[in-house]
């Protein structure tokens, strides 16, 4: 008999991207049900902005949550508990760093930490000089526009990693799925070339990092589909067995799990269930079943693997000016009217501007924000009020900052009854994929103890 068919991997969601809230993990932590707990700490633009930190301090770029994180986690890391994240960001050595040294401050010891680097990897991007079909250009044609340039890792480092007695985790741009394939194969014993069962982990990895998705958030949608206790949402676990894996969450907790919401996180984000592709396997969702089998109790199987593919995914980060968000509103009789007049204020102020005003537009909440003017009859009755909304990218922050002004001028100069401005300006950052060998991106792993 096979034995890893008799093993159980425990693995739990700490966080599915950078803010999310840290006590639905400790509670997984608090519980015991889990041996390891992953923590999905970036999207594309956080990843961004930590460099832009990294490049204003050098010793910046990390997850800000870490040390708040070492404070909740580390005594349960001392008793056994294993974490598995993407804190390092922008900057992993100096990431895993803090950890070790928090952690030896705290006075626990003999704890391995360890960083996994490679994914930055700009000069292979500058070298390559792959197409931004989006752009229509090649890298070298943005010169030092392009901030910065990251892979996406599998899960090969954090199953080494983990083999080595690493107890905490820090990783730069790793796969999501692969926070959990990395403990799930060393948990259960399983190969990085087994690719149904790597599938298998992909699903369960899938499945876990969104966090509240998979319990109930972002699913609600009232009388049809009913969600108790959004309020209260916890973090979903998962019981990994050979071939089948059971999705659940705490008891007394808010949310639920079932078909239903298992079924939509399955497809989300997929786009190509046959193809589902990440770094350490092509993964077929097309056969995959989810099946209640208790309360709140989900089990799924039936996903199936490919090799995994020649090519990385690499983000690359391109500065694309300053974006400018200022918002105004008009309420009562007439505000439509009025609201339509400021617009036509400001419109003609941008267009004053020229060129450095790369793009813009100028939205109407409650009117025209989400459908354009599509639903909008001429003999609709004026809304109870309007937030007029306006938004641009310019090539400066001093012209993004002008736009901003002239809706709070929008006070002085603007229709009557206006109030409640509000402006931000910041540096916007485009975000691309392309593509490089896998053969191009050279990975390390560094350890320290406690």
């Amino acid at each position: 008999m096979d034995k890893s068919a008799e093993k159980v991997a425990r693995v739990g969601c700490g966080s599915g991207f950078a803010m999310d809230r840290l006590e639905p993990a400790l509670e997984l932590a608090r519980s015991g049900k889990v041996d390891y707990l992953g923590f999905d700490a970036l999207a594309e633009r956080t990843l961004a902005f930590a460099h832009l930190r990294r490049r204003a301090d050098s010793s910046k770029g990390y997850d800000d949550r870490l040390d708040e994180l070492l404070e909740k986690f580390a005594p349960y890391v001392a008793n056994g508990l294993k974490i598995v994240g993407s804190f390092g960001a922008a900057n992993v050595e100096a990431g895993a760093k803090i950890v070790h040294e928090r952690l030896g401050e705290m006075g626990y010891h003999g704890l391995k930490v360890a960083a996994i680097q490679g994914d930055d990897v700009l000069e292979q991007v500058r070298s390559a000089d792959p197409y931004i079909a989006e752009l229509g250009k090649h890298v070298s044609e943005l010169g030092g526009r392009v901030n910065s340039a990251n892979a996406y890792l599998g899960s090969k480092e954090v199953l080494e990693a983990l083999q080595n007695g690493a107890n905490w985790i820090v990783g730069g741009r790793l796969c999501d799925p692969a926070l959990y394939v990395g403990p799930i194969c060393h948990a259960l014993g399983w190969s990085l070339d087994d690719w149904d069962r790597v599938a298998h982990a992909t699903l369960v990895g899938h499945l876990l990092e969104c966090s509240t998705h998979v319990t109930g958030g972002y699913f609600a949608d009232p009388p049809y589909r009913v969600v108790e206790g959004l309020g209260n949402l916890p973090f979903p676990y998962a019981e990994v067995r050979d071939k089948t894996a059971i999705i659940t969450k705490l008891e007394g907790t808010g949310g639920r799990v079932d078909e239903q919401i298992v079924a939509a996180q399955v497809s989300y984000e997929v786009h190509d269930p046959a193809a589902y592709t990440n770094p350490d396997i092509v993964a077929d969702f097309t056969q995959v079943t989810a099946k209640v089998v208790g309360p709140d109790r989900v089990e799924v199987k039936g996903a199936r693997g490919k090799p995994r593919p020649d090519l990385a995914k690499v983000l690359v980060a391109v500065d694309m000016g300053y974006k400018v968000v200022a918002e105004i509103s008009y309420a009562a009789s007439g505000s439509l009217v009025r609201a339509e007049l400021a617009e036509g204020v400001i419109r003609e102020r941008i267009t004053k501007m020229g060129e450095v005003v790369q793009e813009h537009r100028i939205d109407m909440h409650g009117v025209n924000t989400m459908v354009g003017d599509h639903f909008r009859a001429k003999n609709d009755s004026d809304p109870v009020e309007v937030r007029l909304r306006v938004a641009a990218r310019c090539a400066t922050q001093k012209a993004a900052e002008t736009i901003s002004l002239e809706v709070e001028r929008l006070f002085l100069e603007g229709p009557a009854g206006g109030g409640g401005v509000s402006r931000r300006v910041e540096p916007v950052l485009g975000v691309y994929p392309v593509y490089i060998p896998v053969e191009q991106i050279s990975t390390r792993i560094t350890y320290m103890e406690t």
